[in-house]
């Protein structure tokens, strides 16, 4: 399976981590994800949430509302550590020139 996010994907993920939405209850909507992602429209976070859902890093959570909420789960935590690494290691190596 292809590890590989793309931008969108990466940071519908860091907004789950950072508000803490890490189980069922916690979950966000797609309305509340886009408030913070400000970039694209819900349709288009929808369609990559569902991407990462196929791809086990995300779940469905507690209906809010009628809205579907998700969360980031314990192997998409683990991803994102490891893209956070690699941020850390390529700043790093801009330091050091």
């Amino acid at each position: 399976m292809n590890e590989e996010l793309v931008r969108t994907q990466y940071v519908i993920m860091r907004i789950l981590r950072t508000n803490k939405a890490t189980n069922y209850i916690r979950a966000m909507t797609v309305t509340e994800i886009s408030e913070q992602e400000g970039r694209n429209k819900p349709n288009t976070l929808y369609k990559h949430i569902r991407i990462l859902e196929k791809r086990n890093l995300v779940e469905s959570g507690v209906k809010v509302e009628r809205a579907n909420s998700y969360f980031i789960n314990k192997l998409g935590l683990e991803l994102l550590k490891k893209y956070d690494g690699m941020e850390e290691e390529k700043n790093g190596s801009n330091n050091e020139c």
